[in-house]
């Protein structure tokens, strides 16, 4: 299990603390102290550490005074209002950095790590300054000239970390420091930007100008070597290099880079370059205490390095996020757990349009009551606000919005609002509505017209015939029989298109689809008499239950088969073949297939593509409800329909849900 670096928090807000230990749980132990003298203890106790201080403690300027002269080593983070007297005095100090009571939850946490990292490596550095005043206490005797120490540049490629919002930057105060310190003649690195890319010179001191220009490929015998020995370059060590071809490399590329010594730089488990000193500017050659010193420094810039880099991509990472974010056509809105605005895309500005440009920031209100409202239900019941839509007062535009609740292991740190402007879609959608209702009351008046004429056309020309031939008995027999047959057919069509418009409610319950299935074929079979057609019934053996409404299904089968038989006219060799097939459970619930298929013609091309449409239909007689009533029977049932046809004939497959077996 990984142990968290210990933080001190000196402070007596409570709420200030809480919060900043919620944040920073997952990075640090955080120990909270509230009293002067409870820091000076754990101070002498744990050494140096960092510090995170509230300027509004008791005598915390004087507090981080003391400790700034007597643990220079302590890195110190002040918590204070920006520009504010004890704040102005507090950056005398020179802190680590300066942050607001109430700070960003992500920068906090990057601003804590670079902080840890940041007094690990002084730690380190204290330790390589204690080693090299060890070594130089025992050398003292045995030599006389003066001796360079290598702690003051470590300390300041501490102070690089700094700089890992800007690369270039580091690379530079890498060589500035190195020179200056070393005081050598000339210092610059080499690194690879990229795995597949070529090495390059990225920053020196007094370097050549054809050491600028140089470039070494991956593959080459120089970054091979280095790869396998991991050591540096020396002249001074050049002779016990063998064989001698790599000797006459090595001796080549310090020539060519003007240098005394290479030292390879490691990071992300490869060779990402080197760094290369010239001859000390006091003539002074480089014995082999230097070299180790020179190597401990490598070890310094590589991890420095490593971590600059990581930031960078981290960075770009985040670059392109914000990029990304601010292109997507719906808005972003994101707040913090307090309801401050923390986010706001370009597209959630061009949706609100905010009477202030400045939003980041401002309460969550500033938006208006009813947003503030969805992001305030989010953060009390950490939970998602399912889609909401609106028509704003002030902008007259029609806004959809979901609310997702942000987590950072299992605390709630905000909420996230993505808006949509759907005033356009739902004009074009009112717009379609309108055309198909236009549509199907065309359709309706056209069928309705076609199929009440017939009837009405019959009951006028007997009517006009009456006077004449009232007194014939037999007429007035013929005139009763046809009136009271062509109202009961438009009875008939009134009470399909009030059952259409209003079907019963379907009754779920265990249900062998073979009844409703075998009772259609049966009504069909009565109704047509057809002595040519032929229907033939098959199911599997396996289990055949669904969750259903019988009637529904019946009608559905019905209808479907009605089609079937009416398309075939009772044509020899007429045939219907209906099959179901069960498919028994997996993983998931099963499935049951009807399949009804016959011999006919097909269905007539001018209908093919609005076959579920109700109203649509070719006979001479018929609403066209048939098919539109079978869908609806089995989207219902939660299932799905499908016809394919041609002018070999039309199959139907109907998928089921398939009941469960209980165990």
């Amino acid at each position: 299990m990984k142990t968290l670096p210990s933080c001190l928090l000196y402070s007596r807000d409570e709420e200030l603390a809480a919060r900043l230990i919620r944040m920073l749980t997952s990075l640090a132990a955080i120990q909270p102290l509230e009293t002067e003298t409870d820091l000076e203890q754990w101070l002498h106790q744990f050494g140096d550490t960092v510090l995170l201080a509230d300027l509004r403690a008791p005598n915390c300027l004087d507090a981080l005074l003391s400790i700034h002269r007597e643990r220079p080593n302590t890195v110190m983070i002040v918590i204070g209002v920006e520009r504010s007297d004890p704040m102005l005095s507090a950056e005398l100090l020179e802190p680590f950095a300066t942050i607001s009571p109430e700070p960003d939850h992500r920068e906090l946490q990057g601003l804590l790590r670079r902080a840890i990292e940041f007094q690990l490596l002084r730690q380190k550095t204290k330790v390589l300054e204690d080693e090299l005043a060890t070594l130089n206490a025992r050398q003292v005797e045995h030599r006389s000239e003066p001796r360079t120490l290598f702690s003051a540049p470590l300390q300041h490629f501490s102070k690089a970390q700094r700089n890992f919002d800007n690369v270039d930057a580091l690379f530079e105060s890498v060589v500035e420091g190195l020179v200056a310190t070393a005081r050598v003649s000339r210092a610059g690195i080499f690194i690879q930007p990229d795995p597949s890319s070529e090495y390059i010179f990225q920053a020196g001191t007094r370097c050549l100008a054809a050491t600028e220009q140089l470039t070494v490929a991956p593959g080459s015998a120089f970054v091979r070597w280095l790869e396998m020995n991991t050591h540096l370059i020396s002249r001074k060590t050049l002779d016990n290099i063998y064989p001698p071809e790599e000797r006459a490399m090595l001796k080549q590329m310090l020539d060519a880079l003007g240098a005394e010594i290479i030292i390879p730089i490691y990071a992300t488990g490869h060779i990402k370059g080197w760094i290369f000193v010239g001859r000390r500017s006091t003539g002074i050659p480089f014995d082999i205490a230097d070299l180790e010193d020179l190597t401990g420094l490598a070890d310094h810039i590589s991890t420095t390095l490593e971590k600059a880099f990581q930031y960078e991509e981290t960075a770009l990472q985040k670059a392109l996020a914000e990029t990304v974010l601010h292109t997507i056509p719906f808005g972003i809105v994101a707040c913090d757990e307090n309801a401050t605005i923390r986010w706001f895309n370009s597209s959630a500005y061009e949706i609100l349009k905010p009477q202030q440009d400045q939003v980041i920031g401002q309460r969550i209100e500033i938006l208006g009551s009813r947003i503030a409202d969805l992001f305030r239900r989010t953060l009390a019941s950490d939970a998602d606000v399912d889609e909401q839509e609106w028509t704003d007062a002030r902008t007259k535009r029609t806004i959809s919005a979901e609310t997702r609740a942000l987590d950072d292991a299992n605390i709630c740190v905000g909420a996230m609002m993505m808006l949509r402007d759907v005033t356009g879609f739902k004009l074009l959608q009112e717009k379609e509505d309108q055309l198909e209702r236009a549509a199907f009351w065309n359709e309706l008046a056209s069928s309705m017209s076609h199929e009440i004429r017939n009837p009405l056309v019959a009951i006028k020309t007997f009517s006009q015939m009456l006077p004449e031939r009232y007194e014939d008995p037999d007429f007035r027999a013929d005139f009763s029989k046809e009136v009271n047959h062509e109202v009961d057919r438009l009875n008939q069509i009134v009470d399909k298109i009030n059952e259409f418009a209003n079907p019963p409610k379907p009754v779920f319950k265990p249900l062998d689809i073979r009844k409703p299935i075998e009772h259609a074929v049966t009504r069909i079979q009565n109704k047509l008499d057809h002595d040519n057609l032929k229907i033939h019934l098959s199911a599997d053996e396996t289990s055949l239950q669904i969750n259903g409404d019988q009637a529904s299904i019946e009608e559905a089968v019905y209808h479907l088969l009605q089609n079937s038989a009416e398309n075939l006219e009772n044509k020899p060799g007429s045939r219907i073949n209906v099959t179901v097939k069960g498919r028994s459970p997996t993983k998931e619930a099963g499935k049951l297939y009807l399949i009804i298929t016959d011999n006919g013609s097909g269905i007539h091309e001018s209908v093919r593509d609005k076959i579920f449409s109700p109203f649509s239909t070719v006979k001479a007689r018929g609403l066209g409800l048939g098919l539109p009533i079978a869908k609806r029977a089995v989207i219902d049932h939660n299932g799905q329909i499908d016809i394919d046809t041609s002018s070999g004939g039309t199959t139907v497959t109907i998928i089921l849900p398939a009941l469960e077996e209980q165990q």
